[in-house]
């Protein structure tokens, strides 16, 4: 995923996304001084703080915070100015070819290859800009706060890996983050806060009370209830569907799976198939691909097909081509399986499609504590709030 603001969201950072953007160059200038072969993507201010994405050799480690965290400081006391220029398409890919770019000096032999990407990603007719403090020049819309003094309450809080603009196929990414605040008391008062957050960790307080479980062989993000917290959830349920009868909702129970060809006309097969559970194919159709030496690419080419009924009906309904033509495929080479439900939504339109209806019997309210999948990443899962298999209603 690229975190690139658009200029008109640049304009409207807020004095503390400046800051905090300003030391995520102060960073990248504080790293390339240690590692010089460091090649960086992108960095910029977050909700709670800042990161940058990089790659190098040197494998980032806590017990590299200290020596980082210095420089930096070196860096704010030095007073550099951020300057900003613009320049020119070609200007900026010569720079990004030296290796200036991103860089504190020409590196030849060691282009900036994020830096060139990301030149060949900005719009064309759109401004290309780069901001330089010392000797370290970025490719940046900025804004920045003036100068590297005001950067002095910065502290480097963690690291991990990442992808570049969120694709694995692109290989993996060092994100070194960090958070900073106008003033020492501040920065001081957040740490205090996270501390304190800690002691309220919902997986500590999970374990501690006996609430859930996560377990490998289970799989992670999909959560086993215990008997202490299968109370806890049954009285949220119990509280929810009372303010749901009130409301006039009835409930309704649903399977947890439901055939491709659902999914095919909701819309959430093949778009978002990348955030689901790959689809489960009946024994007898997995039998007779093998049987034809289907390869794996024609196996899910034909679970992506649609027949061109479904086609023009989905397409008809849209007012526009959602279908492309290149998924329409004959009949006889459709297969179409199963998937575990991402929405409970298409199983209660059928419930609602499944006598007629007239305008008397509208609102239809239905209500279901049901349970979908969703296919997150590894690295995106976290205790009950990032999960791979949920309750909503």
């Amino acid at each position: 995923m690229n975190d690139r603001k658009t200029l008109e969201e640049r304009e409207q950072m807020s004095d503390l996304d400046r800051l905090r953007h300003s030391c995520a160059h102060i960073m990248a200038t504080a790293i390339l001084r240690i590692w010089p072969d460091a090649q960086f993507a992108y960095g910029p201010p977050g909700e709670y703080g800042f990161y940058y994405d990089f790659d190098m050799r040197h494998r980032i480690t806590p017990d590299d915070f200290p020596a980082i965290e210095a420089e930096m400081k070196k860096i704010a006391k030095e007073n550099q100015k951020f300057e900003k220029k613009v320049i020119g398409r070609d200007e900026a890919r010569v720079l990004a070819e030296s290796g200036r770019l991103g860089g504190l000096t020409e590196r030849p032999g060691n282009p900036s290859r994020f830096k060139l990407d990301l030149i060949d990603k900005i719009p064309e007719g759109e401004e290309i800009s780069c901001y330089q403090n010392g000797e370290f020049i970025d490719l940046c819309a900025g804004p920045h706060v003036n100068y590297t003094s005001k950067c002095k309450n910065v502290r480097l809080t963690s690291v991990s890996a990442s992808f570049y603009l969120g694709d694995e196929s692109k290989g993996q990414l060092q994100r070194l983050y960090g958070t900073a605040f106008p003033t020492a008391e501040e920065l001081e008062q957040h740490f205090v806060a996270l501390e304190e957050a800690k002691k309220r960790d919902h997986r500590r307080l999970g374990k501690e009370l006996q609430l859930f479980h996560i377990d490998d062989d289970v799989g992670q993000g999909l959560i086993l209830w215990t008997p202490n917290g299968a109370i806890l959830r049954q009285e949220l349920q119990n509280f929810i569907s009372a303010e749901l009868r009130k409301q006039g909702y009835s409930q309704v129970f649903t399977p947890h799976i439901g055939k491709l060809t659902l999914y095919k006309t909701s819309g959430h097969f093949p778009y978002y198939k990348e955030s689901q559970f790959g689809a489960i194919m009946e024994n007898e159709q997995m039998q007779e691909c093998a049987d034809a030496g289907c390869t794996c690419a024609e196996v899910m080419q034909r679970l992506d097909g649609v027949s061109k009924k479904l086609a023009e009906g989905i397409n008809s309904r849209a007012g526009k081509e959602v279908i492309p033509p290149d998924r329409v495929l004959a009949d006889d080479s459709l297969l179409d399986g199963f998937m575990l439900k991402p929405m409970n939504c298409p199983h209660h339109i059928k419930i609602y499609d499944s006598q007629p209806r007239s305008y008397r019997d509208l609102p239809v309210r239905l209500a279901e504590f049901g349970t979908v999948y969703r296919w997150e990443k590894s690295g995106e899962l976290n205790g009950l709030t990032r999960v791979r298999g949920f309750t909503q209603d």
